[in-house]
């Protein structure tokens, strides 16, 4: 079972409100580099979609190594 973390989760609006739009992609681009997400398979995706895809990726991880 996966952890449902939307209902903490940020949305890539704080991060804009936050940090600016050109910062918030390069918070979010991080993140998906961390996760060894590949850009191409996630460019066509809106911000707020590429940010949900890496928690629901990060949650699956730490899922994932907890059982190992």
């Amino acid at each position: 079972m996966i952890p449902d973390l939307s209902s903490r989760s940020i949305h890539f609006a704080d991060l804009e409100d936050r940090f600016g739009k050109d910062n918030a992609s390069v918070i979010l681009r991080a993140l998906e580099q961390f996760e060894g997400i590949l850009e191409e398979s996630v460019v066509k995706l809106s911000f707020e979609e590429r940010l949900e895809n890496v928690f629901r990726i990060m949650a699956e991880n730490m899922l994932y190594q907890t059982r190992h």
